[in-house]
């Protein structure tokens, strides 16, 4: 198996999560097996801080806040999916928030930039069914939970 991600950390609160990167690279690898036809080489990940995720999301989408995740989808001519960035602080928050262990949050995240790298997207209905299907699959081989169920306990 090639690897598909290369990882970048620059926020320390990254550094507990010690399966993150093998348990992303299975996952990825397992949901990208069953695109037809997915991009070659490796996507690289940044492991960062809402600090940067805020930056990022105000200079290429105009929202000045932090959000869990953005993608970079590179040109073809460059010879790799592209860059996906994750945000700690947000990403932990929001694991807390639903119940969710971070590691399993931050490794679904990862999957989700990365699906974004090899043009899914779900923005329309069909669209989104077809992404998170893929996502719930690959998630579920690697014994994380569904992330798109809606936690009804208080």
């Amino acid at each position: 198996m090639s690897q598909r991600l290369e990882f970048v950390t620059e926020h320390e609160g990254w550094a507990q999560l010690t399966g993150l990167e093998a348990r992303a690279e299975q996952v990825v690898e397992a949901a990208l097996a069953r695109l037809d036809h997915p991009r070659e080489g490796q996507a690289v990940v940044l492991l960062t801080s809402d600090e940067t995720l805020q930056a990022l999301n105000a200079k290429f989408r105009g929202k000045d806040r932090p959000t869990n995740v953005l993608s970079f989808p590179a040109p073809d001519s460059e010879g790799y999916p592209g860059d996906c960035a994750l945000s700690f602080e947000t990403c932990a928050l929001e694991a807390e928030r639903d119940g969710k262990a971070l590691e399993d949050h931050a490794v679904h995240l990862v999957l989700h930039g990365v699906l974004h790298l090899n043009g899914l997207d779900h923005i329309k209905e069909d669209e989104a069914e077809e992404m998170e299907a893929l996502e719930r699959a690959a998630l579920e081989a690697a014994g994380i939970a569904d992330p798109y169920l809606v936690r009804t306990e208080p």
